[in-house]
């Protein structure tokens, strides 16, 4: 009877240690599984962190490229005046038609696409700034493009300057 009152305490002495060690599998479980949702919360934190610095530095691309249209668009503009005004001074026709061959490098080597739109094209709001509307006698002259003031430009998809035309209008 001892060996079975032995064997019965030996018994309850296993199930008590295999419990114990059951409740530290699920302790240790738990942790790990803690240890893994922080890993994925730090995870998004860093993906949100490079989507922010992604878009900081699309912002500020953005405006640099912003600086040199603005210049070769003021540049194309003297020339049209020195052609118009009959003013013509040759070497700074060269000059300037340098420095805007220059910047249209520098614009196309960073990925900006420069385009063109000519008079009797339909209008197209999405690449195209009407700056005045013109009363046009013929139906089929209407939501054309009458007049082109530029150019525009497109970089990676985004329109970073619609092409500034003045557009047809039909009146019945």
């Amino acid at each position: 009877m001892t060996r079975r009152i032995m064997k019965k305490k030996n018994e309850k002495k296993a199930v008590i240690q295999l419990n114990r060690l059951f409740e530290k599998m699920d302790a240790q479980e738990d942790m790990m599984n803690k240890i893994l949702d922080s890993f994925d919360t730090q995870q998004e934190i860093l993906e949100r962190y490079y989507q922010e610095y992604q878009e900081l530095k699309r912002k500020n691309q953005k405006q640099y490229l912003m600086g040199y249209i603005r210049l070769r668009d003021d540049m194309l503009k003297d020339v049209d005046r020195m052609k118009e005004s009959g003013n013509i001074d040759e070497n700074m026709l060269r000059l300037l038609g340098g420095y805007i061959d220059t910047l249209t490098m520098v614009l196309e080597d960073n990925g900006v696409d420069i385009y063109c739109c000519y008079a009797n094209d339909e209008y197209d709001p999405e690449l195209q700034k009407p700056l005045e509307k013109v009363h046009v006698c013929r139906e089929e002259l209407g939501n054309r493009i009458v007049k082109v003031f530029g150019c525009g430009y497109r970089w990676h998809g985004m329109i970073l300057k619609k092409v500034n035309v003045s557009v047809g209008i039909y009146n019945h």
